[in-house]
């Protein structure tokens, strides 16, 4: 889906900006949008792209750029290669590709290329690729052209998340992951074909205001810094609603934790760490069913890091375990890691430590 948001790119929640003043609306996480929502870029010019570039907008679980000559009508495995990344993103969260666009070794956009003949590469030739390679169809993406200054143009696809079974390519099945196209696993297949039946929960951990990084503030000679709020938001990746749910909540045992919220448990191991357990349930009666086009904020969670840890290399885990009626789910790769006075919440420890 679209939408026209206002602020700029520096801050990641609102509208696309480059140098040049060039706007575009964007895929952003705000706090009163549905959290794993994809939001569509709106590329409709030429303009619209090169602001990809001067905005440096990276590419991510949700786009990825691709040079012109990625595509050959005269070669079979690239059209096997774009059916593959097609039904990547098809099988993950959605997204865009967008062809016309080099990209640096840093994954950010590195300028428009020359483009593709519009007559050579009508938008149907992409939905006919799509219909000999992929199964079942992917009824929903839709290619559209770009005219460039040049006389020649830019593909952008858009490919929203499948609702049904997975879409495989040549007998396997592919998925995004950050910035590649991964052959999923057995597990990962069939719980895509298990969430058409059952529900499919997961959380994600936030900082205040839906942010990943966040400062700490502290007074001289103060024992620990004030609490930062963490916020779990659970979603559900399948069509099937959840009606009852608990989740726990696992954070290491090295942290203090404020909440008034949550059931406290006692101390366990979790994935080789000590860490304290908060337990919270979901029923009608208190909470709306955990559907797919809706994620639920779960109350905060004050955070507070010993100081005299502060500038030391610590990684903190944070994990959690949901169930709901056909659903079973964990995850421990969020960690938070301490990198000079900030915390961040990323996948792998240390990862980003300066």
């Amino acid at each position: 889906m679209r939408r026209d948001l206002t602020t700029p790119i520096h801050q990641f929640n609102g509208i696309l900006q480059g140098k040049d003043g060039t706007t575009l609306t964007g895929m952003m996480l705000l706090a009163n949008l549905s959290i794993h929502e994809a939001i569509m870029l709106t590329l409709n010019t030429e303009a619209e792209l090169i602001a990809l570039h001067t905005g440096i907008v990276k590419e991510s679980l949700h786009i990825e750029y691709k040079a012109s000559d990625s595509i050959d009508k005269r070669s079979e495995p690239r059209k096997l290669e774009m059916a593959r990344d097609i039904s990547a993103f098809a099988n993950a969260d959605g997204g865009q590709i967008i062809y016309g666009m080099k990209e640096n070794k840093d994954h950010e956009p590195d300028g428009l290329d020359a483009g593709l003949d519009p007559r050579e590469y009508p938008e149907i030739w992409f939905e006919q690729v799509l219909q000999q390679h992929v199964t079942p169809l992917l009824t929903s993406v839709k290619p559209r052209h770009i005219p460039l200054s040049n006389g020649r143009i830019a593909v952008a696809i858009d490919i929203p998340p499948s609702n049904g079974d997975p879409h495989q390519v040549d007998g396997r099945y592919y998925r995004r992951h950050n910035f590649n196209r991964l052959i999923m696993e057995h597990y990962e297949v069939r719980d895509m074909f298990r969430r058409a039946t059952n529900p499919d929960l997961t959380i994600e951990f936030f900082f205040d205001k839906m942010k990943k990084q966040q400062a700490l503030q502290h007074t001289p000679n103060a024992e620990d810094h004030g609490p930062v709020g963490m916020t779990p938001v659970i979603s559900n990746r399948s069509n099937a609603p959840a009606m009852y749910a608990v989740s726990i909540i696992f954070i290491d045992a090295g942290l203090t934790v404020l909440t008034t919220e949550y059931e406290k448990l006692g101390v366990t191991r979790f994935n080789g760490h000590q860490v304290v357990p908060y337990r919270l349930r979901f029923y009608p009666n208190k909470s709306m069913p955990i559907f797919k086009e809706q994620p639920t904020l779960m109350p905060a969670l004050g955070i507070i890091v010993p100081l005299n840890m502060i500038n030391r290399p610590n990684d903190y885990l944070i994990g959690f375990e949901v169930r709901a009626p056909g659903c079973h789910t964990e995850g421990s790769n969020y960690v938070i890691v301490e990198f000079g006075r900030q915390l961040a919440i990323v996948t792998e420890p240390n990862k980003g430590r300066s």
